[in-house]
């Protein structure tokens, strides 16, 4: 399993991924699923760095990725508790400028992978996403 530890903020969102697109080719992941998963790995990053930690403070997140028939991506930070999947999902029918801020990132997530679980433990918010690869796409 690779492990990365960074800040919370939005500075290292191209440190997070390159190691996770790093990690999909070193485990020769099928090409064609992992903009998904990059997509779903950096929404997850920047909700953890925008609003994890109240503005004053400073926190880390850790990823650990995971990659043996499908890749699994562990984000843990110690910020406020905040389990992301009770949100409602966005009304995506309501024209964009009458939107509420807020839920598209977990929404993109939710549906571009195949499982996205949240917990609370230890003090960390834990939150996993994993997408598999079905015999169609071929094995890693």
């Amino acid at each position: 399993m690779a492990t990365l530890s960074v800040k919370a903020n939005t500075e290292y969102t191209g440190e997070v991924m390159d190691f996770v697109a790093a990690e999909l080719m070193r485990h020769d992941f099928p090409a064609d699923l992992r903009p998904d998963i990059l997509i779903a790995a950096e929404e997850v990053f920047l909700n953890i760095a925008l609003y994890a930690y109240e503005p004053a403070q400073e926190g880390d997140v850790s990823l650990y990725v995971s990659v043996n028939g499908k890749v699994v991506i562990r984000f843990e930070d110690s910020g406020q508790p905040f389990d992301p999947l009770k949100r409602d999902a966005p009304d995506l029918d309501t024209p964009v400028m009458e939107r509420k801020i807020g839920g598209l990132g977990i929404h993109f997530a939710r549906n571009l992978m195949d499982e996205v679980e949240y917990r609370y433990a230890n003090g960390k918010n834990i939150l996993t996403i994993s997408k598999g690869v079905s015999k169609q796409d071929g094995n890693t």
